[in-house]
């Protein structure tokens, strides 16, 4: 009879447990709804899409929120409702745990899983971030800063010289260079590898070459400097069809042992055969994802206007570049761009990811410090009357803090120990992306480290210092 009785109660209380918990879980999912409309706007722009959240016209994602929450709530309250419910209550009603003491086990993977993923998208913020301060203060090899682009269109073409004049009457306008494409862009066109001189007779390079078409102002326009030969010339009629430039990369591919080697040599290229006049300074004409690559310079066929505005007159050399624009190309719209603003755009996924970084990393180290926290409270409730007891001894209360920490700061160290190598491992594969970028240095994965430890310490803070300046005589009383 007495079992019978006992084992009612003890399924009164996993009823009750699990209730609790399916019940909470199903609250969390209202709230979590409210904060996801409340979010959606932002979301939108931050995704620039247009996401809707329409639960009642889409029953089957409610159906399945609702599955989820009462799967999750019955998981949760798997623990108390069979291992809490099965404790002896003689041994309970005695302050004895039973054997809640073994089962921390369980406590302490989970607190120091979360610690792992906390530590594990801290490294990634702060390697994302560094990745970004590098892409935005490394040297391109050209002048980004106030440079406007804007559509070249072949009525122009007749007028270009007066256009161009025009403009440079301005004290605001710096120079201006046409070419079929602009550095940001992607280096797509391409006649195949060209031919150069060795000895008497053109030999074929088998580098295959990127072109772009630009006039003799592009290079001045965006400060890219000639390491050897000259640059395109109006006054030497031969240069606008017989003409080639290289960059320093194509040099060396053909086997140049300099620059100079290589200046006034045949060169035939897209079936072309002229002079190579030039070699000029490599630069990143794409993203830092690419490595520099051959590219090859000629005149003719352009897209794009690039005008360097001077100084600081940038509303004045803007209004210089609208007069003009307005006096040659009346039935054109007025539409320009930033080249500086065009450089960001290539790494927008980089910045929304260090952004991602950001908010996951803070909302992983915040449900980790709940875990934390309760289970330092749970250990120092299992270890009150043996905090008394070494206070009635004569410990000081800085070793029962050290006491109580010690514990906190090992499962940290574990988390850090099997964060460490994940995030090395993910972080390495994305910076792998980018041609250029930085060298993950040990200090990032040490302040990663340190920040996690004195997160934890200051999440048990309340309680470690707490049970340590407790009266010991309000713990014993009953002993």
């Amino acid at each position: 009879g007495l079992r019978k009785v006992v084992g009612a109660i003890r399924g009164q209380l996993i009823t009750q447990y699990l209730s609790e918990s399916v019940l909470i879980t199903l609250l969390a999912m209202v709230l979590s709804l409210a904060f996801a409309f409340m979010g959606l706007e932002w979301l939108n722009s931050f995704t620039q899409k247009e996401l809707a959240l329409h639960l009642f016209q889409q029953p089957l994602l409610l159906a399945g929120l609702i599955t989820a929450s009462v799967a999750i709530g019955l998981l949760a309250g798997i623990y108390p409702a069979f291992i809490v419910s099965g404790y002896r209550p003689a041994l309970t009603l005695k302050g004895q745990q039973g054997s809640a003491r073994g089962k921390g086990a369980i406590r302490k993977v989970l607190v120091v899983s979360q610690f792992s993923i906390s530590v594990a998208l801290l490294i990634a913020t702060a390697i994302t971030i560094q990745q970004l301060s590098y892409l935005n203060s490394k040297d391109l090899g050209f002048d980004k800063d106030q440079v406007v682009t804007l559509s070249y269109f072949s009525e122009l073409q007749p007028n270009y010289d007066a256009f161009y004049n025009e403009l440079m009457r301005s004290s605001g306008i710096k120079n201006a260079g046409r070419s079929s494409r602009i550095p940001t862009g992607r280096l797509l066109d391409s006649q195949g590898a060209p031919r150069i001189a060795m000895g008497d007779s053109l030999v074929n390079t088998e580098i295959t070459t990127k072109n772009v078409r630009v006039d003799e102002s592009f290079f001045p326009t965006y400060n890219i400097p000639f390491v050897a030969g000259r640059n395109f010339s109006k006054s030497i009629g031969t240069d606008d069809s017989l003409a080639f430039i290289v960059n320093e990369t194509a040099a060396k591919a053909y086997g140049l042992a300099t620059p100079e080697e290589g200046i006034n040599r045949d060169f035939s290229y897209g079936g072309v055969t002229g002079k190579l006049i030039g070699v000029v300074k490599d630069f990143h004409f794409e993203s830092l994802h690419q490595g520099i690559i051959p590219i090859v310079f000629h005149q003719g066929g352009f897209n794009t206007i690039s005008v360097k505005i001077a100084g600081n007159n940038l509303q004045e050399g803007l209004q210089q570049i609208e007069k003009v624009w307005r006096e040659f190309l009346p039935n054109r719209p007025f539409e320009y761009q930033f080249l500086d603003q065009r450089y960001q755009q290539l790494y927008e996924a980089e910045q929304d990811q260090s952004h991602l970084f950001t908010i996951f990393s803070g909302l992983a180290i915040f449900i980790a410090c709940l875990g934390l926290f309760g289970l330092a409270t749970f250990n120092t409730l299992q270890r009150v009357k043996e905090i008394g007891i070494r206070k009635v001894l004569g410990a000081s209360v800085a070793s029962i803090l050290r006491l109580l920490s010690k514990e906190i700061v090992v499962l940290i160290l574990v988390a850090n120990l099997i964060a460490w190598p994940v995030a090395w491992y993910f972080m390495n594969k994305w910076l792998d992306t980018f041609a250029y970028h930085v060298d993950m240095g040990l200090l990032v994965y040490l302040l990663a480290g340190a920040v996690a430890v004195l997160v934890a310490l200051v999440t048990v803070s309340s309680q470690t210092i707490k049970a340590a300046m407790t009266n010991p005589s309000n713990t014993l009383r009953y002993e």
